[in-house]
């Protein structure tokens, strides 16, 4: 690794030589550190332990070219202003990211390979068969649907499924990729809650990659994403998170752990890794009796 990298990639180089992280999420932080392609692939030919990471960015050059692309489009806003700024700089951000690659844009690992995104929305449905989540087929909230990759897998799985957006550009993509798909829905979303929909209307509530947006927004939004989630789920029912925020883990816990009291729910799982190809930490919450 050369000394002029910046820390972040350097950490993702080093975690990657560790085992710590998959191929695809080590090069997505590379790109994301704002390493170009051609950065990227000279500087893994000095570093043996990285040949395998080497060979990936050589097949996915163009997903690289992708990651570049939206790095200078704008491809992450931070905290500031009010609820409503947040919202809006998110639905923006989508809108235009979509129009970049729409895998990479809801899965930036994916390198914006249809395959790795399969894959990667493959794993996250076993893992959730594993939990027996999917048993007797459920009806499922897709928060933050994105282009509809989980409503795509989870579709032969479930009783019904709804994914819901704040980007109009997601969900026009997600309509056209599900489209055929019995049982699935797509509708746009305020960002602020759910207050619109029916109490005890839904077995599953997932949000995959979402609730860091929520986060951003202020805390008050995401604990009311919480709230909703009770009132949705009838008794047994889960809310499954992966990822709470891009901040500390141990924040993330804490956090959780105080809105799962407060909205009786049992914290099943804390923050825990349970993706190979997908460094997410996940959060399991299941609603206790009314």
């Amino acid at each position: 690794m050369r000394a002029e990298w910046p820390d972040a990639a350097r950490q993702a180089a080093e975690e990657f030589a560790a085992g710590a992280i998959s191929a695809p999420v080590a090069l997505m932080r590379l790109a994301l550190a704002g390493l170009s392609e051609e950065a990227i692939t000279a500087a893994l030919e000095e570093d043996e332990r990285l040949a395998p990471l080497l060979a990936l960015a050589r097949r996915q050059g163009s997903g690289l070219r992708r990651l570049e692309a939206m790095v200078r489009s704008g491809a992450g806003h931070g905290p500031g202003g009010s609820p409503d700024d947040a919202v809006a700089a998110s639905r923006a951000m989508f809108d235009r990211l979509v129009r970049i690659s729409p895998e990479a844009s809801v899965a930036a690992y994916s390198l914006g390979d249809p395959a790795l995104l399969e894959a990667a929305s493959a794993e996250v449905t076993a893992w959730l068969h594993g939990l027996e989540l999917l048993e007797g087929r459920p009806r499922i909230l897709d928060l933050g649907c994105g282009i509809g990759r989980m409503a795509q897998a989870l579709a032969p799985h479930a009783g019904g499924i709804l994914g819901l957006d704040v980007s109009v550009g997601m969900i026009e993509v997600a309509r056209a990729r599900c489209a055929g798909t019995p049982g699935v829905e797509f509708a746009l979303t305020s960002g602020h809650g759910l207050e619109e929909l029916p109490s005890a209307g839904f077995d599953l509530l997932l949000a995959v990659d979402v609730f860091p947006y929520l986060v951003q927004a202020g805390g008050a939004v995401a604990e009311r994403h919480v709230a909703d989630a009770a009132r949705l789920l009838g008794p047994g029912g889960s809310l499954v998170i992966l990822n709470y925020s891009y901040r500390g883990i141990g924040q993330d816990r804490a956090d959780l752990r105080g809105m799962a009291g407060r909205h009786g729910f049992a914290l099943l799982r804390s923050g825990t890794r349970e993706l190979a190809l997908w460094d997410a930490h996940a959060f399991w919450l299941r609603r206790g009796s009314p």
